[in-house]
């Protein structure tokens, strides 16, 4: 990332978003990569990949509704069952038949159903 950010963006565009470089949320991905400016967004990566805030989970006591992809490379199923465990309020996980980390751009069709049910219904369990 850090000695050749163009080629870091086209490599993890199409990892993140769940799909191939001729896809058109693939290519407005990696479009938004293209825009910020490399110094930022690998001191964003660091902290991102760098940061364990584990022990913060049982203070956050408002429910949660875990969303996840079945096949996300960044963040597997098995992140989002550890974060339903050790919130401290209720929560429930869904997740969905989708690929990528980013399924409001690969799979809008199967997210928006799945954010409206959250809207308009208490999800407490």
């Amino acid at each position: 990332m850090q000695s050749n950010y163009k080629a870091w963006c086209l490599g993890f565009a199409p990892l993140c978003v769940g799909g191939d470089m001729e896809s058109v949320a693939v290519q407005e991905f990696s479009r938004t990569l293209f825009n910020i400016r490399p110094d930022i967004a690998l001191n964003v990566a660091q902290t991102i990949f760098q940061s364990d805030v584990r022990s913060l989970l049982p203070h956050v006591s408002v429910p949660c509704h875990i969303v996840q992809s079945t096949k996300d490379l960044a963040v597997p199923v098995v992140v989002s069952e550890y974060l339903h465990r050790h919130l401290g309020g209720d929560s429930i996980v869904e997740v969905m038949p989708s690929e990528g980390h980013l399924p409001q751009l690969s799979s809008p069709d199967i997210v928006t159903p799945v954010l409206l049910r959250h809207i308009q219904h208490d999800i407490a369990v």
